[in-house]
């Protein structure tokens, strides 16, 4: 296999994601507590009173949540995709990498996340099967975030289930359980 796929290395890893969301969320509290810090509130908040400020700070922790989010599920897709290319670049010969090859050998280094590489790994490691249903679901959650939010959900009604501690947890879970190839 000639045209091998060079990997960025620019995905984040979930330790650096959970420092940003502890050091933001941290930050946002700071910001929004007058008596943090024994000083008044910022000027942007002159007229505002206390409900206007716990709404607004509440606003922003959701924000922050669902940039998490993002940014985990996010990371979650580079592994698997990594961990795809990796078993097919280097013909891996346990069965899970000989039908990743299969698709390889159709889609190349362009493999559908949901109906490809989670479904294999539905399929082909049934003791990964509820991670990876929960995984599906959480891809919805994915792109409902990445698209604008601009639908209510129909195909999976409980989005709202999703935050960043549940999404953080089933990202542990799959990279603490799964045996996924880096390069």
């Amino acid at each position: 296999m000639t045209n091998k796929v060079s990997f960025s290395r620019q995905h984040s890893s979930l330790e650096n994601i959970e420092g940003y969301y502890a050091d933001s969320e941290n930050s946002l509290n700071n910001y929004f507590n007058s008596s943090s810090a024994g000083t008044l509130f910022p000027i942007r908040f002159f007229g505002y009173n206390t409900n206007q400020i716990d709404n607004e700070l509440k606003t922003r922790k959701e924000s922050l949540d669902r940039m998490c989010s993002l940014e985990i599920l996010s990371s979650i897709e580079a592994k698997l995709k990594i961990d795809y290319l990796v078993r097919c670049q280097n013909k891996q010969k346990d069965d899970l990498s000989k039908i990743f090859y299969e698709i390889y050998k159709i889609k190349r280094d362009k493999p559908s996340l949901a109906d490809d590489i989670v479904r294999t790994w539905r399929i082909e490691c049934p003791q990964h099967k509820t991670r990876m249903d929960n995984l599906g679901k959480a891809l919805y959650y994915r792109n409902w975030l990445a698209h604008g939010r601009y639908w209510l959900p129909k195909k999976s009604p409980h989005i709202s289930r999703y935050d960043y501690l549940a999404i953080y947890a089933l990202a542990s879970d799959i990279i603490t359980n799964m045996d996924l190839h880096e390069n």
